[in-house]
This record gives structure tokens, sequence and C-alpha cells, in this order.
């Protein structure tokens, strides 16, 4: 049972978590959410190859303070499973055993939020979302995108940036640079992701 709301939280969490993918992706998938203390809880047992997770990662389990924008996601069996290896790293930068390597698929459609040292601002006539945390830190939130993760990238011959540019919102680039968890971003814009969600293909 979801103890961190009783049933309209859970029921809050799962409207939350399926905003982060299709129909197609969102209608058999496991659903989890974060509790108070980082924790995930079942919410919805699904027969499909997806697990969602409502808004939370970084704000509950990574962010401090907490994020201002919504960062709902649904992965794939690969991404799924380099995901849960990571969680179970006290140090996630410096794993004790090697992550899994093959690639999956994230799905982030309600966008995430993102610390200013990962976003290039570009010019100042940019209409971006913008939350200035009491630290001074810029917290920008991003536009609709998948993830491919893991994903090792040659930063030399890939021709993308290693932050996201708020001029150019639609274009790939390369998160988490040279870590343990890099992977690729791929932008989509709203009309995009309008076509998707009202798609059950």
């Amino acid at each position: 049972s979801a103890q961190a709301g009783g049933h309209d939280w859970k029921v809050k969490m799962i409207a939350d978590a399926i905003t982060a993918a299709p129909p197609s992706v969102t209608n058999d998938a496991t659903i989890y959410a974060w509790d108070k203390k980082g924790q995930m809880i079942l919410l919805r047992p699904g027969t499909g190859p997806y697990v969602c997770l409502a808004s939370g990662f970084q704000s509950t389990r990574v962010g401090k303070p907490s994020l201002p924008y919504p960062d709902p996601m649904c992965l794939d069996q690969n991404a799924w499973n380099f995901m849960r290896h990571v969680l179970s790293e006290k140090n996630p930068m410096k794993p004790s055993r090697p992550y899994p390597t093959a690639p999956g698929l994230v799905w982030m459609l309600s966008g995430m939020a993102l610390k200013g040292g990962m976003v290039d601002l570009g010019s100042s006539d940019t209409k971006v979302e913008v939350t200035v945390a009491k630290s001074g830190v810029k917290i920008v939130r991003i536009s609709p995108h998948l993830m491919i993760m893991p994903f090792p990238v040659n930063e030399k011959t890939a021709g993308m940036s290693t932050k996201y540019n708020t001029a150019n919102p639609g274009a790939s680039w390369i998160m988490a640079a040279k870590t343990p968890i890099e992977h690729v971003m791929v932008h989509f814009s709203e009309k995009e992701v309008s076509a998707m969600m009202n798609s059950d293909q």
C-alpha cells in the first residue's frame, strides 16, 4: 500500500508518472513513486516491459534542496537494470562494481530540472523557465526528451555539446560526460510530444 499519502496520493502519483511517455509505454507499465525518505513504493504492478517512476528522482532521491519541476520517467528493461545499479550505490559516480553496459531508453516527456552547471543559458532573450535556489544556483526546466542510457560517447568525435543549450532546445547533447553514468539526451518539441501522447501506437 502507498504509505506516503493514501489513495489520493497514489492516484496523483500514477497520473504524474504516466506523463513521462506515450500510452503505448505506460498502459501496462509497472509504476513506482518515492516516499519522503527517497525509497521507492510500488503503486501499480504491470505486465509490460517498462517501469515508470513518478516525479521525485532528482528532488527526493538526489537533489538538495528539492527541485521545482516534474521529472517522471519510464525506463525499458536495459535502462531499469542500469538505474537499479545506480540507485544501489552510495556514490553513483564511483561505483563499487561496473555498471551494466547494454543501452536502454528512458522517456522523460515532461522534461526535468537541471542545475545551471549543465546548461548553456545562451542569449538573454531565450524563453526558459529558471528558478534560483537559496544558494544562488540556477535551476532550469529543460524540454521533453529521451535518454539513451548508459551510452558512453567519444566527446571529441561525437560533435555534440556536453551542456543543454537553451537557445537550441531541440539539440541532442551528452549528459554527465566522462562519468560512469554518461548518456545521450534526445529532445522533442511540444508539438512532437502532443502527437506522441495522443497516439496509442
